[in-house]
């Protein structure tokens, strides 16, 4: 069983980026503002490594975030809204990522269903 929560439109800095993983024999949540720390490890039988730390977060002035080209993304939109230039990805990128939640969610509804 499982959640997806997820926004592209979260006012002034960036919320949080995490994945929680619960199973058997433990669990494992990786998160963080930029889904760069290790919150839990409790797995049956291994010990979490010491990690090196993460790079900061990209500071884009009025905007902090982890992705490096966001900022190239909305340059281009705008570009292309204003008729400047065209879009760098098609709807059909796009469409991958649609594809991909909704066999997530397919996946998630076989397994309550069963």
């Amino acid at each position: 069983m499982g959640a997806l929560n997820y926004s592209t439109a979260v006012a002034h800095k960036n919320l949080e980026s995490s994945i929680t993983i619960i199973g058997e024999k433990g669990s494992v949540k990786i998160g963080g503002q930029y889904m760069n720390e290790v919150e839990v490890c409790d797995i049956e039988g291994y010990q979490m490594p010491t990690l090196e730390p993460t790079n900061p977060g990209n500071d884009y002035g009025a905007y902090k975030g982890s992705a490096a080209n966001h900022n190239f993304v909305i340059e281009n939109v705008i570009e292309t809204i204003n008729e400047k230039n065209t879009a760098t990805t098609n709807a059909l990128e796009g469409l991958k990522v649609v594809e991909i939640i909704e066999r997530i969610y397919k996946v998630r509804d076989e397994q309550f269903n069963s």
